[in-house]
């Protein structure tokens, strides 16, 4: 019975090292960039870097900025806010502004009222917002999961810490994660496959760790030299129907009234200058009108700006990157007219 119980007990330890190794490059590697401090999440002129939790970075980026910077105004929204430029919109408010991205992938509506209520909480003054939203946004009113879209513990007390890197850890030990990974290190190279799989990304970006905010220069280069709508990019624009205006469905209910009416109270506390943006996107849906009438109710028609569906934004797609973003200048011209006072 001795020998039979310390072969179960070797086979199990042998079983466990695996899990040691995988564990040991976890912590050694740091892949997803949430166990240690940095002094930016993205490094210059890397080949190429794991996709991040960009919830994570703004705010850590913010809680690490703030005690030396002390932020007023904010860009809130999914990763089409990234495109309104700090220097662009600095042209349309006081000096005094000290402007900060506070974005996330995928952001939903729940976690953009968590950010302004940790803003508040922080002590800061809130004197600008650009709220960007759209249909994706306004109908996700609860928590997310998923190593990409889980929040950060820091906006919702810790409450969520062990889940959070629970989360993170599950995403590692993935077998595709692993092998792309261990695939990147030893080759140094970003491959197709990790791409297509949405586990690496070799995107040439700008990032000012001050303001948080990423730009895509490499990319507006390319477009500038007629270089960037190659046969494989404009694949992804498929045809639509640009005359018969196609709606979406009500999307702003109880909860999201809750919720909007929240970040309503802390504006009003703050005399916040709030402008809130309806995307132009590339599908030409137009957001329901109950869902615009309801946000002009409480945030006031002049602040409610409302680009979806067809016009000559989202018209031609050389105003778009993909058929999810559009570029800059639509963005800088969007601020144009949302700040037009006359």
């Amino acid at each position: 019975m001795k020998e039979f119980l310390l072969k179960i007990v070797r086979f199990s330890l042998i079983g466990l090292i695996p899990f040691l190794i995988l564990g040991i490059l976890y912590l050694y590697y740091d892949p997803f960039k949430i166990l240690y401090k940095y002094d930016s999440f993205f490094e210059k002129n890397a080949k190429g870097r794991v996709i991040l939790n960009q919830d994570y970075v703004s705010t850590t980026t913010f809680i690490n900025n703030s005690p030396k910077i002390n932020y007023n105004s904010f860009i809130l929204g999914n990763s089409r806010s990234i495109f309104y430029q700090v220097s662009d919109w600095k042209n349309h408010l006081d000096e005094s502004a000290s402007c900060f991205h506070f974005d996330a992938s995928g952001e939903s509506l729940w976690a953009m009222n968590k950010k302004i209520e940790f803003i508040n909480k922080n002590g800061n003054e809130i004197e600008n917002i650009l709220l960007v939203l759209d249909y994706a946004t306004l109908i996700q009113d609860k928590p997310k999961s998923g190593h990409i879209t889980i929040i950060s513990p820091a906006l919702v007390d810790n409450s969520n810490i062990i889940d959070f890197h629970k989360t993170f850890f599950r995403a590692f030990l993935t077998p595709k994660f692993i092998y792309a990974f261990l695939d990147f290190k030893i080759s140094g190279q970003v491959k197709p496959y990790m791409i297509k799989n949405n586990l690496l990304d070799d995107r040439h970006r700008n990032y000012d760790i001050l303001t948080n905010e990423l730009r895509f220069d490499y990319f507006e280069n390319l477009v500038r030299v007629n270089k960037y709508y190659t046969p494989k990019r404009l694949s992804v624009f498929y045809d639509r129907d640009t005359t018969t205006q196609k709606n979406l469905p009500k999307v702003i209910f109880e909860n999201q009234k809750s919720i909007l009416n929240n970040i309503l109270s802390i504006t009003k506390k703050h005399n916040t200058e709030i402008r809130i943006i309806i995307n132009p996107l590339y599908d030409q849906l137009k957001l329901n009108k109950r869902d615009i009438v309801y946000l002009k109710s409480i945030f006031g028609e002049e602040n409610v700006f409302d680009f979806s569906g067809i016009n000559t934004f989202t018209n031609d797609y050389r105003n778009y990157y993909e058929e999810s973003h559009y570029r800059p200048h639509i963005a800088r011209e969007i601020m144009e007219i949302i700040y037009n006072k006359n």
